[in-house]
């Protein structure tokens, strides 16, 4: 097991070097399909292998969510998979409500199942391309995501002027530390301020804050 995470990291941090200094490459036709199919393909086994390193999995979206001070009233948690980092927001901010979405059909199955079964009624789940949102602007407080590519100008579209926004990661932690200048620059095209980038464990968290374009001038 540990050599196959060692591959793993292995291959992903110089994707991720990549893609941080290319972000246009996750609308290309082939990476959109591969997001598609590999949630549904991982789906019934996801959770069982969050379980089985846990601690290490939560670690950089947990620190980041500690970051946030303010009391956000309305979440969204895009590419949720099985609902880890909603669960994990509702209970960090006990009065917000939180729409999650994923395009997996089994993973919000799963998720849906999950907030039945642990009597939660405040996370709304439903299938959703984080690329194409069906959100009016400027109406969510927090923006979340973990281990997943964001789509940020969609993400800051819905998002509420001062709002938040929160990008984990619970591998290649190093590699986006030190992609931090490119990150930052992305983040700044998209009205984001850059709050906060830690290298958490394994992994990394992103804080920013979406700003007034002026404020940029």
């Amino acid at each position: 097991m540990a050599d196959i995470f060692k591959l793993k990291t292995a291959f992903m941090t110089p994707f991720i070097r990549f893609l941080v200094k290319h972000p246009d490459l996750m609308h290309s036709r082939l990476f959109l399909k591969a997001m598609r199919v590999f949630p549904e393909k991982v789906s019934k086994t996801y959770d069982e292998k969050i379980a089985q390193n846990i601690i290490e999995y939560q670690m950089a979206l947990l620190t980041g969510l500690n970051q946030i001070n303010n009391k956000p009233q309305k979440i969204l948690d895009l590419c949720t998979g099985t609902g880890f980092a909603a669960f994990m927001a509702i209970e960090h901010f006990p009065n917000a409500s939180v729409d999650a979405l994923d395009q997996s059909s089994e993973m919000i199955k799963i998720a849906k199942e999950k907030a039945v079964k642990n009597s939660v009624s405040r996370i709304h789940f439903n299938e959703g391309n984080a690329a194409e949102l069906d959100y009016d602007d400027d109406i969510f407080d927090l923006v979340i995501t973990s281990n997943a590519p964001i789509y940020l100008s969609e993400a800051v579209r819905v998002l509420k002027i001062s709002g938040l926004i929160l990008i984990s990661f619970s591998f290649s932690g190093e590699a986006f530390v030190k992609a931090k200048k490119n990150i930052s620059a992305y983040l700044v095209e998209n009205n984001i301020m850059l709050l906060e980038i830690e290298n958490i464990g394994k992994g990394a968290y992103i804080l920013g804050q979406k700003l007034e374009k002026t404020q940029f001038l």
